[in-house]
């Protein structure tokens, strides 16, 4: 074992770690975009509220991060560590049940729901848990001096995963005979089956101080630091829900592929061009996002993490106002598309890096720490939507919803600037 300040961390490292979270992306927008999608071919007809029972049914695992993180944190092995036999095992299971699911005979329309919610759930539970064990060998082994700019890359390709991955897909199904859905399925089990093995190239051999749970877990409570960062990465996730759906319904909207009646929205006839053209969109946004989720984990190494935040927030304000416009050019409405897209993911880098930063205060603990601060995230990205639907519902105006959200994006710089620096600006505390 040896210590942090004596571990040299591999640029490729990096690259592995990526490839593990796009394929996160890639089982996540399956599960919303392709799977839908096939048991209504599969079943003939299959409810809205079968769908929604389906979607939150697998999601649950990712409630239940901050248990992982305490696994992996205080349970590990002395050949391969306390992160890799989380990230390997539940992700070599995940892409057999992947597997298993492209063999054509086994959902039928009479077991077809049933079939992809215990799938979906196991699969989501190996995800996430080699999702929180990941999180932990990232802060484990990256530098403080680089944790934006790893952070910021894992982000972009995980969101382009979930944004760029079904859509992609469901062009290819569309596109090509030779393409079925049991074929992206195989190919999905295969590659995750054989990705997760690459962390073996990581050297992880980190001394690691011993946990102890009830000591440990009450440091990370009762200290004003700790909760202004969990309040920081509540406020900056308000708009991360709202961005992804609302600017390609408002981006639809314009192109005239959707009308609208106040809120109310509808599609004349059987206009397939819109998932078409949404796939379009989607595609767009990620570029965006991936382009601003480098550039912010940059930034925030580069230069200054709070920096960082602050120039999200700036790009998040401009491209809400840009919205207030009203255009008819559609190369315009796919810039100010792909200019929400970068907001989101230079956001999405910049906190990563604080969090990541501020984790390493809790070196015997800190894949649970950082599984706190993502679901005071999902709070707050819940409460974005929450908020969002209801102005937009009282208001019937998409104009004054975005001028709203503009304001919500403000409320970052609070717990922002009530952080110290010193918590989370590495060059600091190496100048001092």
């Amino acid at each position: 074992m040896v210590e942090q300040k004596d571990f040299k961390y591999k640029s490729f490292y990096t690259s592995l770690f990526s490839t593990n979270y796009f394929f996160q992306g890639v089982t996540t927008s399956v599960f919303t975009v392709i799977i839908p999608i096939h048991l209504l071919t599969l079943t003939g007809g299959i409810s809205a509220s079968d769908i929604a029972f389906l979607a939150s049914i697998i999601l649950i695992p990712w409630a239940l991060k901050v248990f992982f993180g305490i696994l992996s944190d205080k349970y590990g092995t002395k050949r391969f560590g306390r992160r890799k036999p989380y990230i390997i095992v539940p992700f070599v299971i995940a892409g057999i049940i992947w597997i298993i699911l492209s063999f054509p005979n086994l959902a039928t329309p009479s077991n077809a729901l049933i079939v992809y919610t215990v799938s979906g759930v196991l699969i989501n539970f190996g995800v996430a848990i080699g999702d929180t064990a990941l999180d932990g060998l990232i802060i484990d082994t990256c530098p403080k001096s680089k944790l934006g700019r790893a952070q910021g890359f894992c982000w972009g390709m995980n969101s382009v995963g979930v944004i760029a991955g079904g859509p992609m897909l469901a062009f290819l199904l569309i596109s090509f005979d030779l393409v079925s859905v049991y074929t992206i399925f195989l190919i999905i089990g295969l590659a995750m089956i054989f990705i997760p093995f690459l962390m073996l190239l990581v050297n992880d051999s980190i001394q690691v101080p011993e946990v102890k749970l009830k000591l440990h877990l009450k440091k990370m409570f009762n200290n004003s630091r700790d909760w202004k960062a969990y309040i920081y990465s509540m406020s900056r996730a308000f708009l991360d829900g709202v961005i992804l759906l609302l600017i390609s319904i408002y981006t639809l909207i314009k192109l005239g592929l959707i009308k609208t009646d106040g809120v109310t929205l509808s599609i004349e006839g059987s206009n397939l061009n819109v998932y078409l053209y949404q796939a379009y969109v989607s595609l767009i946004i990620s570029v965006g996002i991936i382009i601003g989720a480098i550039a912010g984990g940059q930034t925030a190494d580069r230069l200054s993490r709070r920096l960082s935040v602050v120039i999200s927030v700036i790009i998040t304000v401009v491209s809400l106002f840009l919205l207030l416009i009203d255009y008819s050019i559609v190369l315009v409405l796919l810039f100010i598309a792909s200019l929400t897209g970068a907001s989101l993911g230079w956001r999405r880098s910049s906190a990563s890096a604080i969090i990541s930063e501020i984790s390493k205060e809790h070196p015997e603990m800190d894949s649970t720490y950082f599984s706190i601060a993502m679901a005071f995230a999902n709070i707050g990205a819940s409460l974005g939507l929450l908020l969002t639907g209801i102005f937009l519902n009282f208001t019937q105006d998409y104009q004054a919803t975005f001028l709203f959200l503009a304001l919500l994006s403000l409320l970052v710089l609070i717990p922002l600037f009530l952080m110290d620096p010193k918590d989370y600006e590495y060059k600091i505390n190496s100048e001092a």
